[in-house]
């Protein structure tokens, strides 16, 4: 073979090599990983609450001389919160046999002692997050309350109180006695001077009640409102969205893979999610119940405004609820559109029903403010009621009722405007002050 041959041969080598790479490039398609719906994925943007920002006091009651006041104002319940999630805890244990001897109502309720109270039971596995505990070992409990007691601070360290009310269940955390004495030298010395006086009412032989004397004066709130990206939720709720069949439907618009369900319903701004194959529920503890639910929204920004916090949770049904608060009361709404509720499945999420609006501006306030009727009417007029169970009520408190209405440019607006509420077992009503008022359940 002689040089130029050779070169030849060389050269058509060189370029078929160059031809078959440039084709292998423009054909080239990569496999990916199927769409797994984990947190991994399915992150939008930083919008993420931890447990101190979802699960907050929603009241704090001074008990002194006889007289009981209370507060629901968010920046100094926060203040609050600040103050004991700096303090050492150590040597949490059970003392509810002990303290049983005495009456259960009597305790939590004593002259002397400040009350920081909670929507539901929160699990301390999960509110040790939030406390600075030392224990190796913390016991398994919830509470609904913590309770710092004046005439208990002695020594070096003092003891602090978690309760839980409905389960009559008292642990106690000890304390260094002199954060304990800042403390209420800050909060109880002066709350009389500061705060509403209520009244204490027995409502049955477990339960125990406070209502404010006088009547309330509190502003009506109007909001422009934002909206979620209904695209994120869907991203977020199906596994591989890309095969989401998208119908219009009545109320909106409805979303499906063939077995998951998503309902836009565009009159209310709510989304109904719903997951049948994940129907059979696999019972874990109530604090992974109610961290994966936080973790959940955080997932795809689901938090939005912030607004929200901790209300509800059943173990028994895997469901947890997040509400509404605005200025430190609670809001409501007929259909739904204050609540974040959860029910999860075997291994996902079973069902999610959730607004998908926030609260963006408030309207300038227009007129005096709204008085409500003291407590001590509302209990006269719930007591009554024949179709009210008095002895049943479990909690009684002022609330947004919201509603949706259109400006003179047609732009959408909520109102909040504040109603007397009572509650039976996890269900809100209207306290009916009007011949038919209304008595629809609010979740």
């Amino acid at each position: 073979m002689n040089f130029e041959r050779a070169k030849s041969i060389i050269l058509i080598i060189l370029v078929g090599t160059s031809i078959f790479l440039t084709w292998s490039i423009w054909t080239y398609e990569p496999e990916y990983d199927p769409f797994e719906q984990s947190s991994e994925f399915i992150k939008i943007k930083s919008d993420v609450q931890i447990v101190s920002d979802v699960i907050k006091p929603v009241s704090i009651l001074f008990h002194g001389n006889g007289q009981h006041f209370q507060t629901s104002n968010p920046v100094e319940m926060n203040e609050m919160e600040k103050e004991f999630s700096q303090w050492r805890f150590r040597g949490l244990k059970e003392v509810s046999v002990k303290r049983l001897q005495r009456k259960f109502d009597d305790f939590v309720h004593e002259d002397g002692s400040i009350e920081i109270e909670f929507s539901d039971d929160i699990p301390i596995a999960l509110y040790k997050t939030v406390l600075n505990i030392t224990d190796k070992e913390v016991p398994e409990f919830s509470f609904d309350r913590i309770i710092i007691k004046q005439k208990d601070i002695s020594g070096n360290e003092s003891a602090v109180y978690f309760v839980s009310y409905d389960q009559e269940k008292i642990y106690q955390g000890m304390v260094d006695s002199k954060k304990l004495r800042n403390f209420m030298d800050s909060f109880y010395r002066g709350s009389y001077d500061k705060h509403p006086e209520y009244t204490a009412e027995t409502i049955n032989s477990k339960r125990t009640l406070f209502v404010p004397e006088n009547p309330v004066e509190i502003n009506r709130l109007e909001y422009y409102i934002d909206y979620l990206d209904i695209g994120n939720l869907k991203n977020a709720l199906f596994n591989y969205p890309k095969f989401v069949r998208q119908d219009s439907v009545s109320v909106g618009e409805e979303y499906t893979d063939g077995t998951r369900l998503m309902t836009v319903n565009k009159e209310n701004y709510l989304i109904s999610y719903i997951n049948p194959a994940q129907k059979s529920k696999l019972f874990g503890s109530s604090s992974d119940l109610l961290q994966k639910s936080i973790d959940f929204i955080n997932d795809h920004a689901g938090w939005e405004d912030n607004n929200y916090r901790f209300a509800y949770m059943s173990e028994n049904e895997q469901r947890v609820v997040f509400r509404l608060f605005v200025n430190g009361y609670p809001a409501f709404n007929d259909y739904g559109m204050t609540e974040i509720e959860q029910i999860w499945g075997k291994e996902e999420i079973y069902s999610y029903d959730r607004p998908y609006f926030s609260l963006d501006s408030v309207l300038p306030s227009e007129g005096p403010p709204k008085t409500l009727p003291s407590g001590i009417e509302v209990l006269n007029q719930l007591k009554s009621k024949d179709n009210i169970d008095f002895k049943s009520v479990e909690d009684i408190s002022i609330g947004y009722r919201l509603n949706k209405s259109l400006d003179s440019k047609l732009v959408t607006l909520v109102t909040l405007d504040p109603t007397w509420y009572y509650r039976i077992g996890d269900k809100w009503f209207i306290v009916p002050f009007e011949e038919g008022g209304d008595q629809s359940g609010l979740e």
